[in-house]
Order: structure tokens, then C-alpha cells, then sequence
């Protein structure tokens, strides 16, 4: 590891008045939390008008999590743990820890992202405040940098939903100040597990907001020992003379395998998938094959596994403290999860530009995610403008802060870079880092207090920071957002509730052990959630997922098919003539989806039991028991 030198912040202690205004900071951001909870509580039912939102999956899998545990059933919590490869499991785990304490309702599905806004907030005003080792200046920068979190709509709405982007800004926000703080004290063990377990959490939150913080740290880590980082490149392209490589490759048989396995995953990438039966287990092969990505890291980790045994003192004593603590408390839990099946090609999937449906357009994310910072993320064009003008500054005065500062800057142009960079532009993708935007405008705001009255009396210190601070705090008051900050937090302002879709034959379903359901426009975890909620149990919940078919005779073949081989209890058919929610792009729309109501109806295995008028959407859902005895199809 490269040595790391002290950031000189060492020196600097927190007063008691530094504490004493973290803590107002903290009982105000929790105060004002509280209020967009009871807002939210009071009338939940707003929230859930997007019926293909992100937010009813992310509810579902952490109310599995909480019912699963109350119910003392660890098979069914096990496995949607190991079902978390998209979205990895802490924010779910977080939310079943809510749930089991405040009750199994949807009402509380929005506190941990609450719970990450207040974190975010706390740790913006602790990170603003480290970069200056005035106490007037770091205050009045914090003060400033806070306002512009408190009062952002777009970064308020998502911390009000139930999406990972409030807690992702929490955790990003605390690795950012612990390392920060482990740079204070390169021999403190405490803050190095602090990092390391923040960062370890942070990954098993969601790996590209994880992805965003390891990259800032490790150029930060790079630019401060560009001589070191030289030497070492030296040293290694010394040591690894190519054909001494190649013949140590070639003697060793799990390189060897390693090899002979990328080979036959490279000769099957562009093959259509296939499965083969190996000593009883079906492997999936091909296009490209999930598992033979898990089987090549495994050869890999099982040959590092057996040097960092053989020579276990040595790497510890080149990795010092921080090395040690970073490789055992991070990248050793991150390695051993990608052991299990299909994590590693996941996340590699899912941080790469295969995880989108757009082509590569910088100039679309340019234009994107300016409209969402300053249409969204602020509460006016101008305050957007001056945001960014004061990064600028903060930016070029960086030798003006503390040492150490450079690491923030980092994280925000390289998160910039990102965004905008990847293919899939969503001007939610800001919200888990655009807080560190707000630390450098902050950062900027401090470079202008210190010049013009560092050398001022305290009280016209005090009375101009108190000036400005209410001055843009009022502003944030009595400027109204624009209505365009909903559109970019992708919170509906407008139409009915998607629960209207289920509530009204809820009871229909108690009892039933295996439910189907299908409607006449697209799939959603909205059906899983409700019914468990309602019944308080596991209920195997069927989505009938009919995608891309051609014609209505396409629908009605597969639906007739679904039918025939079905095991459920039940059938829910909702047929919804005039949806609000026709997605053309997977061939959801009403004449071809009507398939599922002609196959239905021309069935006899299900017979109709009841049939209930849902007028706010335009549709009916009929309730269909099965007629044949109830024997299982095998």
C-alpha cells in the first residue's frame, strides 16, 4: 500500500462550541424529518401513484425481510437474502429493522431514507467544518453548505421515499469525513475501522454509489504520493519481467485452470444461453455465463488465499495499519460475497453501461443532469448558478484550506464524470453524491468570509455570518420550487393511488397459500407487498410477466399455457381497458394484453368468484379459485 502521509488536520481539535452546534445541526435536521415523516404518515397513499417505481421492490424485499424474522422462518429470510444481487441487501435490512419495531405497515417505509438525509445533513456540516482551521470561517461555510442540503426539493422528495438514494448519501457522506478524519491519524485503529466498515456498508448498499467513493479516494490517494506511486510501478515492472511471468503461469495449476476457464467463458459469451447437468446441478452457460464468471474469481481467490497464507507477516507488515484494517474489515468481506453464484457478473453488469437502455450520449447527460441540479436539486436557477460558482472558487482557492481537502473536490468531479459518462441518465443518479457539491460551494463561501473580515472584530465577524445565513435561509423559505423538482425525484404529483389497484379484494385472498396475478398492462412488486401486509404472512405471490409478444393471439397462447401449469390457489385478472400505465416499449398496451383476459375466460381449470370495480383506474380485477381438486401440476 502506498505510504500515507499525515493531512496536517492532526493539530486540530474540536472546541466545545463545535459541538454544541453539531448537535443544534442535528436535533434541527431530525426535527424537520420528523415533519416530512408525519406529512408522509398522514396521508402515505400519495407516494405510490408510479406503478413500475423502483420503490415498490425496495418495500416488498425489506417487508419479506421483516416478516420472515418475526416469523422465526429463516429459510424464506435466507433466501430473499440471497436474492438481493441487484439491489444488495442493507437498505432492505435496515427497513425490516424498522418494520419490526414500528409494525409491519407501510407507513414507516420511508425512514430509513429520512434516517440517511439526517446523516448526510450532519456530516456535511462536519466535513465543511474540517477544511478550515478558522472556527468563524468553517462555521459560516458549514452553516452555508447545510442550508443548501436542508433546502433541496428534489434531495428532500427522495429522502422521503422509499429509494436507496437517502441512506447512499448518508453512508457517502460519512466515508468521505471518516477518511477524511483517518488522515488526521494515520495510527489510529478506530478511525481506520470506522472507513473501512462505512465503506463495507456502503458496498452492500448499492456498488456504484460505493464504486464513486473508492475511485475519489484512491486518485486522492495517487495524486498525494506521485513519487511513491512511481517508484512502486518501477519496482513491479522490474520484478514481472514478462517471460518470468509467463513461465510461473504456466507452472502453476490454478493459473492454469483460471485460464482454461476464461477461455471456454470467452468461446461461450456470444453463444444463446444454455444448460448443462453437471453431478446432479443444472449450469447455466453462455451469453454470457453467469457462473463461470463465479467459478474463474473462485480459482483466483482460492490462489491469493494460499500466498496471503504463505506470507501472511509480510503483506501485513507492507500494508500498515490502515492497509491491514481496510484489506480485513473491507475488501476481504466484498471478495467473499462474490463467491456466492452469480454476485460478481451482477455487479459488474450492473455498474457497467450494460445496465442501460440508452446508447452513449455525454451531451444528453450534460443537459440531463443540469436541468435536474438546477431545476431539482435546487429551488432556483439562480441559487444553482451560485452553487456551482462557489465550488469554483473553493476549487481554486484549494490551497487555501486544509490539507486534505482535495479529496472532496475529487469526489465530485469524478462523480460528475460518472454520471455523465454512463450511459443511463436519471437525474435521481445526483442525489447520492451532490451533497459533496454543496461541501465545495460551502468551501467557497468560507474563502470569501476569510477574506473579507479575517482580520474584523468578532462581533462584525459574527453579525455579517449571521446576516448572510439568514438572508439565504429566508430565501430558500420564500422561494417557491419549481414543480419540475418532482418530476426529477420521480415522485407523481398527480393521478390515483396504485393501491387502488389491490385494496378492494384484499380479503378475497386470506387464506389462499399461492396467488397469480395478471393484468392487461405490465408487472409490479406493488401486488407482493400489499397482500403480505395485509395478511401479515408469506403468501407465494405469482407474477404472470407476459413481455414482447406480438399480437393478442401471442398473449392469450402464453397466458393459456401459464394457466394449464399453474399451482396457485387463485388467479387475480385485472383488465383495465384505459391504463394510465401502457409501457409500448415491452408491448404492454391494452390490445395485445387483452390476451389475458380472452385466455382466461376460455379456460375451465379457475372459475370466476367475484368481480370488483376499481373506477379510479378505469379497470375491474376478477377473483378466479381453481375448480380441479386443487392437485398440484408437477
Amino acid at each position: 500500500m502506498l505510504p500515507l502521509a499525515p493531512s496536517k488536520i492532526a493539530n486540530w481539535h474540536g472546541h466545545w462550541l463545535d459541538y454544541i452546534l453539531v448537535a443544534i445541526v442535528a436535533v434541527t435536521a431530525a426535527t424537520f424529518a420528523a415533519l416530512l415523516f408525519a406529512n408522509y404518515y398522514a396521508n402515505p397513499d400519495l407516494l405510490w401513484r408510479d406503478f413500475y417505481h423502483d420503490r415498490n421492490s425496495h418495500l416488498s424485499f425489506g417487508l419479506d425481510l421483516a416478516i420472515a424474522a418475526r416469523d422465526f422462518d429463516p429459510v424464506w429470510f435466507f433466501s430473499e437474502l440471497e436474492k438481493s444481487k441487484v439491489w444488495p441487501p442493507l437498505h432492505g435490512l435496515v427497513l425490516s429493522a424498522v418494520l419490526l419495531i414500528a409494525g409491519i405497515d407501510h407507513r414507516y417505509a420511508i425512514v430509513p431514507s429520512l434516517i440517511g438525509w439526517v446523516v448526510t445533513i450532519v456530516f456535511v456540516w462536519l466535513i465543511t467544518r474540517e477544511l478550515f482551521s478558522s472556527r468563524m470561517s468553517g462555521v459560516f461555510a458549514a452553516a452555508f453548505a447545510v442550508i443548501l442540503t436542508a433546502a433541496s426539493p428534489s434531495f428532500r422528495l427522495l429522502a422521503s421515499d422509499v429509494m436507496l438514494e437517502g441512506l447512499g448519501a448518508g453512508l457517502s457522506a460519512i466515508a468521505l469525513w471518516a477518511y477524511l478524519r483517518s488522515r488526521d491519524e494515520p495510527q489510529s485503529k478506530s478511525r481506520w475501522h470506522i472507513l473501512a466498515l462505512t465503506l463495507t456498508a456502503l458496498f452492500f448498499h448499492k456498488g456504484n454509489y460505493w464504486g464513486l467513493v473508492i475511485a475519489a479516494f484512491a486518485f486522492d490517494l495517487v495524486f498525494g504520493n506521485v513519487r511513491h506511486a512511481v517508484k512502486f510501478i518501477g519496482l513491479i515492472s522490474e520484478k514481472a519481467r514478462f517471460t518470468d511471468f509467463a513461465r510461473n503461469i504456466l507452472h502453476d495449476p490454478l493459473l492454469v485452470s483460471f485460464g482454461i476457464v476464461v477461455a471456454i467463458f470467452g468461446a461461450l459469451y456470444r453463444v444463446d444461453p444454455t444448460v448443462i447437468v453437471l453431478f446432479g446441478l443444472n449450469i447455466r452457460l453462455g451469453g454470457p455465463s453467469e457462473n463461470l464468471v463465479t467459478v474463474a474469481f473462485a480459482i483466483l481467490f482460492i490462489r491469493e488465499f494460499l500466498i496471503w497464507r504463505q506470507h501472511r507477516g509480510e503483506i501485513d507488515a507492507a500494508l500498515g495499519l490502515g492497509g491491514r484494517t481496510i484489506f480485513y474489515w473491507h475488501v476481504l468481506p466484498i471478495a467473499i460475497s462474490f463467491l456466492l453464484p452469480k454476485r460478481l457478473s451482477t455487479f459488474l453488469w450492473f455498474i457497467g453501461p450494460s445496465n442501460s437502455y440508452a446508447s452513449f450520449n455525454p451531451l444528453d447527460g450534460i443537459v440531463t443532469y443540469w436541468n435536474g441540479f438546477a431545476e431539482g436539486f435546487h429551488i432556483a436557477t439562480w441559487m444553482a448558478i451560485l452553487s456551482v460558482s462557489l465550488a469554483l472558487l473553493g476549487a481554486i482557492q484549494l490551497r487555501a484550506l486544509r490539507p486534505g481537502s482535495r479529496v472532496v473536490f475529487l469526489f465530485v468531479l469524478m462523480s460528475w464524470i460518472a454520471v455523465i459518462v454512463h450511459p443511463q441518465h436519471q437525474s435521481r443518479f445526483l442525489a447520492s453524491w451532490l451533497f459533496a457539491v454543496w461541501i465545495c460551494a460551502g468551501a467557497g463561501a468560507g474563502v470569501i468570509f476569510t477574506w473579507i473580515l479575517s482580520r474584523r472584530p468578532r462581533v462584525l465577524q459574527l453579525i455579517f455570518a449571521g446576516a448572510i445565513t439568514v438572508a439565504l435561509a429566508a430565501a430558500m423559505v420564500l422561494e417557491k420550487p419549481s414543480p419540475r423538482s418532482f418530476a426529477h425525484a420521480i415522485h407523481p404529483t398527480d393521478g390515483p393511488p396504485d393501491l387502488d389497484l389491490v385494496r378492494p379484494y384484499l380479503h378475497e385472498l386470506e387464506g389462499a397459500h399461492d396467488v397469480s396475478i395478471a393484468t392487461t398492462f405490465g408487472s409490479s412488486r406493488l401486488f407482493r407487498w400489499a397482500i403480505h401486509e395485509h395478511c401479515q404472512c408469506k403468501v407465494t405471490i405469482t407474477d404472470l410477466f407476459i413481455d414482447s409478444r406480438r399480437s393478442r393471439d401471442d398473449v392469450r397462447t402464453t397466458m393459456t399455457d401459464r394457466i394449464a401449469n399453474s399451482n396457485s390457489d387463485v388467479f387475480v385478472v385485472i383488465d383495465a381497458p384505459g391504463s394510465r400505465y401502457s409501457f409500448a416499449e415491452l408491448g404492454w398496451v391494452y390490445e395485445k394484453m387483452v390476451g389475458v383476459v380472452d385466455a382466461m375466460q376460455s379456460q375451465t381449470r379457475y372459475g370466476r368468484t367475484a368481480t370488483y370495480s376499481i373506477p379510479s383506474h378505469g379497470a375491474q380485477a376478477s377473483i378466479w379459485r381453481r375448480q380441479d381438486g386443487g392437485e398440484k401440476k408437477p
